[in-house]
């Protein structure tokens, strides 16, 4: 073979490697972008999916909305928001701490989640209320929603500009005072407080002219006064009270949570945390 024959062939060898270099490189690029865009398109609908599952459960009571207290084949929708205002429901947090799996088939298989709950000062006071304590898979996005928690107690104000309307003593204006219907049975079944943040006097007074007067600066359990003024089955009960601030409340509680009752005019704020893992 002539020199000039074995340059074609060179340049032939050359060529077809540079040109086996540029198709790697094209096949590489498009792997690559290809990827890229499945990636993208895969975190946008887990960013999706936790979106909607963070909406169902902060904006919605749930179906049936008392599925708290339906058997778990009931339970249709777990949503947590108390069904009397926007705060999260006390009741629907146990129950769903207390049945993690409730929300195991609102992710695909292949998805790992949690659902978490932290008061938002003490971020390291985190309590798992649904799905893995510990998720393995390294792809992880999360989600924040600010949340109140609703104990269940009933709350009576008694700033209210028209407490005083209905009182039979002739107070001044720093005095409110509020009527409500006492019975045996709710003192049997719960107790009532004045809940205040201030110093308060008050009077706890009967249709017959009765009273009961006392003092507090917090929280004061009034079910021994109440027992004394009762004196038939179901009595209108007049508590009066005298405090330089607004924020002061009857409050009844049916379910023994006394350790709660300071949320009742502070209340404190929680951060529930969803974590999807991929």
């Amino acid at each position: 073979m002539n020199n000039k024959g074995q340059i074609i062939i060179t340049d032939i060898l050359l060529y077809l490697i540079v040109l086996t270099i540029i198709l790697s490189l094209i096949v590489y690029a498009t792997n690559t972008i290809n990827q890229d865009q499945v990636s993208r398109v895969n975190n946008k609908e887990i960013q999706q999916l936790l979106e909607d599952n963070m909406e169902t459960l902060t904006k919605t009571s749930g179906t049936p909305s008392n599925w708290e207290d339906q058997s778990i084949n009931r339970i249709e929708i777990v949503g947590l928001k108390s069904e009397k205002n926007q705060q999260i429901s006390y009741e629907k947090l146990v129950r769903l701490k207390n049945n993690k799996q409730l929300l195991n088939n609102y992710f695909p298989d292949s998805i790992q989640y949690s659902l978490t709950l932290y008061p938002k000062n003490n971020p390291n006071n985190e309590i798992l209320i649904a799905g893995q304590s510990r998720l393995t898979k390294t792809q992880v996005q999360s989600k924040n929603t600010q949340v109140i928690i609703d104990y269940g107690y009933r709350i009576i104000p008694v700033n209210n500009e028209d407490t005083n309307t209905t009182c039979p003593y002739n107070h001044d204006n720093q005095w409110k005072c509020k009527s409500i219907t006492i019975s045996k049975t709710l003192l049997d079944g719960g107790k009532y407080y004045i809940i205040t943040d201030a110093n308060t006097q008050y009077i706890i007074s009967n249709t017959y002219s009765q009273n009961i007067t006392g003092q507090t600066d917090d929280k004061t359990c009034i079910n021994q006064q109440l027992e004394q003024l009762l004196t038939n089955q179901n009595q209108t009960i007049y508590i009066h009270t005298k405090t330089d601030t607004n924020n002061t409340c009857i409050v009844y509680d049916a379910n023994n949570r006394e350790e709660y009752l300071e949320n009742v005019i502070k209340p404190e704020v929680y951060v529930l945390n969803m974590k999807i893992a991929t």
